[in-house]
């Protein structure tokens, strides 16, 4: 299957508007993994750009259905950057490159990893995430100093 054209979910009245001026990094805000991930990213870019959202959100579903993924599944987490969505080992990959030095090189070290092999990589801890981590019973809640890194359940993208 082809990748999708950037930003075809905007002509997708299926997936509500919203800021995507911004990497956007879609995580299980329910996994013990993926929010420590989340915490981890926070605590080492406090300044970043990128912003964060939980799969059990509206629009980070209707996105999935987009790419065709199956968000009740969540056998991957999601960086849409530049409206290319990044799934599995480049959803890694790209997730790195959005924080500041060293972790944006080690994220570029890591592209050199073929596809092939980061992706079962990541396939094997993503089943085993929950096993191995457990989850939450509510989701990831940011601070009121991380709140404008996360997007809001009704957010809305103006006219660009």
């Amino acid at each position: 299957m082809a990748q999708p054209m950037p930003y075809s979910y905007r002509d997708d009245p299926a997936v509500p508007a919203f800021d995507d001026q911004a990497p956007l990094i879609i995580f299980d805000g329910l996994c013990v993994l993926c929010s420590s991930g989340v915490r981890w990213m926070l605590a080492r870019d406090p300044k970043g750009t990128s912003r964060f959202a939980a799969i059990q959100q509206p629009v980070p579903r209707a996105l999935y259905r987009h790419f065709n993924l199956d968000a009740d599944r969540f056998d991957t987490f999601m960086v849409l950057a530049d409206g290319v969505a990044h799934l599995k080992w480049a959803g890694v990959v790209a997730a790195g490159r959005t924080l500041p030095p060293p972790w944006r090189g080690l994220a570029s070290i890591a592209r050199l990893v073929p596809p092939v092999i980061g992706d079962r990589i990541y396939d094997w801890v993503q089943r085993n995430r929950l096993r191995w981590f457990g989850s939450r019973t509510s989701c990831l809640m940011p601070t009121p100093v991380d709140r404008h890194r996360f997007m809001e359940p009704k957010e809305s993208r103006s006219a660009t």
